[in-house]
């Protein structure tokens, strides 16, 4: 039973995963991390086929949570069990939640500095900017579609910006409005 997709779990220690997945969790950062996983559980250490890391990797990302984690309870769980997958989600998401605490332990009081501050009033400015320039990207984009398009968006602005409203139930509500709108209208009202 040495098939591309199913392999016999082979004899991994606990430490093993746990040294792995801290490592990933220490040195890596965002979508690499699912690359990474692959090289190292597929390519190195040959614990899943192809396969059945892709398959995992799919299920990771349909099912609530973040991709990484679910596949690494995956991971943890073929070789382990549930042991496997504990150690392997905690071997992945503490070491570096430590590192990011003791950080923050060393920088705290440099952080409540006025100059921090400031720096991060700009950040925020700055992206305040870049959101309002998609904003009147997508507003010049509804030239020539109708005026709908355009009643939808600024209906928004107003919601979200002005009235501070809730996000979620403003777009499920704009774009509820919208689809009615364009099967109603078509693209030329």
């Amino acid at each position: 039973m040495n098939t591309e997709t199913s392999r016999p779990v082979q004899h991994v220690s606990c430490v093993d995963i746990a040294a792995l997945f801290a490592r990933v969790g220490l040195t890596s950062f965002g979508g690499g991390l699912s690359a990474w996983l692959y090289r190292e559980v597929v390519t190195q250490r040959g614990w899943l086929g192809e396969g059945e890391f892709l398959s995992a990797m799919t299920l990771g990302q349909i099912l609530p949570g973040s991709n990484v984690v679910n596949l690494s309870v995956y991971v943890g769980f073929r070789m382990r069990g549930l042991p496997g997958s504990i150690v392997a989600v905690v071997a992945l998401l503490a070491p570096p939640m430590i590192v990011i605490v003791l950080i923050m332990s060393a920088f705290s009081a440099w952080i409540e500095g006025a100059a921090v501050h400031a720096f991060l009033e700009g950040v925020a400015a700055a992206a305040v900017g870049m959101t309002a320039s998609v904003g009147l990207r997508a507003a010049r984009a509804t030239k020539g579609v109708g005026r709908w398009p355009l009643v939808v968006i600024v209906a928004v602005f107003v919601a979200v910006g002005v009235l501070r409203w809730s996000l979620v139930p403003v777009a499920v509500v704009a774009g509820t409005a919208g689809v009615l709108l364009s099967r109603r209208t078509g693209p030329d009202a």
